[in-house]
């Protein structure tokens, strides 16, 4: 289900491939990032562009994971340090 993947998105849950111990802040933030922009966007809209931009661009440049992967070294939010 998982693939080559660490973490995965299907609102409103985040599933992680590893043990709560191995999930790093930065996996967790990337994760949390594309939850944002669904909160943001809307889910159904979020899910129905990603699709469409990663059958257009694939996942290297895809421009949700692009930003997603900008925004994961950042430090974690109080709201996301509840959650982790």
């Amino acid at each position: 289900m998982m693939g080559k993947f660490a973490g995965k998105v299907l609102y409103p849950f985040v599933l992680f491939k590893a043990e709560k111990v191995d999930v790093t802040d930065a996996i967790f933030k990337h994760e949390m990032h594309h939850v944002h922009d669904m909160r943001r966007m809307g889910v159904l809209k979020w899910y129905v562009t990603y699709l469409w931009l990663a059958i257009r661009r694939g996942y290297r440049n895809h421009p949700y994971e692009k930003e997603a992967y900008e925004h994961q070294n950042e430090p974690l939010t109080e709201e996301e340090k509840a959650l982790r």
